[in-house]
Order: C-alpha cells, then sequence, then structure tokens
C-alpha cells in the first residue's frame, strides 16, 4: 500500500530530506508502522536519537509525536 498523501507529502518535505534522509525513507516505505510505534521504536527504526526525531516532527506541524501516529491512524482508517 504506497503512503496517503498526508505521509508522502512529509518524506518528501525539503526541511526534512535535506539533513535526515532516513526519516523520509522510513516514512516512504514503512509509513503504516508509525501508527503503532512510540517515539523511541521509530526513533530506533529510523537511526536517529529521539529527541531530533521529535524537533523534525514538530519542524513538520505536529505538536508531539502523539499528535503525528494519531493523524497516521486517521490515514490508516481512512485508506
Amino acid at each position: 500500500m504506497p503512503p496517503p498523501s498526508l505521509v508522502a507529502a512529509l518524506a518528501c518535505e525539503p526541511k526534512l530530506v535535506a539533513k535526515h534522509p532516513a526519516l523520509g525513507d522510513f516514512l516512504r516505505s514503512r509509513w503504516a508502522d508509525a501508527a503503532f510505534m512510540t517515539a523511541a521504536g521509530m526513533a530506533e527504526a529510523t537511526g536517529l536519537p529521539t529527541t531530533t526525531l521529535i524537533r523534525l516532527l514538530t519542524l513538520l506541524g505536529y505538536s508531539n509525536f502523539r499528535s503525528f501516529r494519531d493523524a497516521v491512524r486517521a490515514q490508516l482508517r481512512s485508506g
């Protein structure tokens, strides 16, 4: 299943791709897994420190990891 438009847009966000391509790769290939992960688990899967992951998600417009995960879950339910 391809990533929904929300996740695909995040995976191509220039702010993210330039500095942390591993997160973009994760969002393109394993985006559905993020709906069931903790911040620490997703950080480990992307090879990023947890604080960096959360900072990146904040840069992308999410107030915290839970709001990101909820958005991914909503995309799963609607897809």
